[in-house]
Formats: C-alpha cells, sequence, structure tokens
C-alpha cells in the first residue's frame, strides 16, 4: 500500500460529515488518503471505496482519538501503510447542545472534552512529530467557541482549545516549513448536527445566515483543501472562519 510520490493525508473522524468531505476532496486533489474512523468501519469502508473507484489510493484505520495509546497507533500504522504522512486534518469531535452550564455534570464534561481537548491535543502532537517537513497541520474547531450562546457552556469551550494549541505549533513547526492552521466551521449540516438540531431549528439558522443557507460539508472541504495546497503555503498560524457570513 504504498502511495509512492504521492502525498498523504490523514483525517481523523473521517467516516461521516465534514471528515468525509475532506477525505473525498483531497482524494480527488491527488493525496493518498488516511481515513480514520471509531467504531464500525461500513461508512469509513464506503469512503475508501468511493476514493478508489475514482483511481485514488486509500484506507481505513480504526482509533479512538481520546485514547492516547491509539492515536500513537493510529500515526505508525497510516506511516507504515503509506510511507510517510504530508498532512494531518484533526476532524474528530463530539457534540453536545442545549445544556446550560448549572446542568454540565462531570460525566458530560469529562466525556466531550476526552475528544475534543485531549484528542485533539495529541492528535496535533503526534502530526507535529511526524508530519515530514514541508506539510501541512490543519485543525478543525467551530465557531462556537467565537461566538459562544447559551447552551453552548461544555461544547464550546471544548472547542476552543484547538485554537491555542494551533497557534503555538504554527511558532514550533515554522522552521521544518510546516504549516499549522485552524478551520472553523459554522452550522453546517452533517449526521452530528442534525442528532442535536431540530429540522425547524436547523432551518431557522440558514435563513438568518447572510447567504441564506446552513453550510454544506463540502463548504469546509474547499477550505482544507486550499490550505493543504501549495496555494496555501503562504498560511501559517491562523484562524478562518467558514460560516457563510452568519455573523460578521
Amino acid at each position: 500500500m504504498k502511495a509512492g510520490m504521492q502525498k498523504v493525508a490523514l483525517i481523523t473522524g473521517a467516516a461521516t460529515g465534514i471528515g468525509r468531505a475532506i477525505a473525498v476532496r483531497l482524494g480527488k486533489n491527488g493525496f493518498s488518503v488516511a481515513v480514520n474512523y471509531m467504531g464500525s468501519s461500513t461508512q469509513a469502508d464506503e469512503v475508501v471505496k468511493e476514493l478508489q473507484a475514482n483511481g485514488g489510493i486509500a484506507k481505513a484505520f480504526s482509533a479512538d482519538v481520546s485514547k492516547v495509546a491509539e492515536i500513537e497507533q493510529l500515526f505508525n500504522e497510516v506511516n507504515k501503510a503509506f510511507g510517510g504522512i504530508d498532512i494531518v486534518v484533526a476532524n474528530a469531535g463530539i457534540a453536545v447542545m442545549g445544556i446550560p452550564v448549572i446542568d454540565v455534570t462531570e460525566a458530560d464534561f469529562d466525556r466531550i472534552n476526552a475528544v475534543n481537548h485531549k484528542g485533539t491535543y495529541f492528535v496535533l502532537q503526534q502530526a507535529a512529530k511526524q508530519v515530514r517537513d514541508g506539510g501541512r497541520i490543519i485543525q478543525i474547531s467551530s465557531t462556537s467557541s467565537l461566538y459562544p450562546s447559551a447552551g453552548l457552556g461544555i461544547y464550546a469551550p471544548s472547542k476552543a482549545a484547538g485554537k491555542v494549541i494551533t497557534e503555538i505549533l504554527a511558532q514550533e513547526l515554522g522552521h521544518r516549513q510546516i504549516s499549522v492552521n485552524s478551520v472553523f466551521p459554522g452550522p453546517t449540516k452533517t449526521p452530528l448536527m442534525e442528532k442535536e438540531v431540530s429540522k425547524e431549528e436547523m432551518e431557522r439558522i440558514g435563513k438568518s445566515m447572510t447567504l441564506g443557507r446552513m453550510g454544506e460539508p463540502e463548504d469546509i472541504a474547499g477550505v482544507v483543501a486550499f490550505l493543504a495546497s501549495d496555494e496555501g503555503a503562504w498560511v501559517n498560524g491562523q484562524q478562518i472562519i467558514v460560516n457563510g457570513g452568519g455573523r460578521i
């Protein structure tokens, strides 16, 4: 499963939603793609088959990013399968919305932060260790961490940490010509969003956007593809908001 001269992209949480769209887009752009998933492999295998049907090179890798040992194993397995890693997209995350701060339990806090904070931190740490010189590290955050609102007292803080880690890593890895950036999606139609928000509320949110609709996973994937491309080489340590002008 060698990628030859093709660059290799590892996307965490790539079986559905934004992660899947990123995997498909990078595959179409000529990257060999490592599709990380947790749980059932069915959806991840579908992504791999779609990429392979279009002539791409892809493979699925199981890992729970809330466990550091599994993150380390994931990176080692991807390195072994593809011969190196050039792009890492730290996308895996979970959402809980509609819980006031006063109702957040310790179990809620630990569960969300194990993935969104701890998982992101150690994925970025491994990326810093293993991405080849000249590579790219891209963290997927959320505009809820920039524009927090009631009911997001557990989710928004858990996504905010990635911004700080990104800015620090951009400084620590610049001498290796590795860029590190965060992408902040606004409300986006994903299985995660549809699980947490009613259809009526999603319609209301879409109408409130200046462009009159919610985001699609492909909207986010396009920005990630730019950052991963040669054209994105001079962008570093930045927070790129992709929210359709939801808040200007």
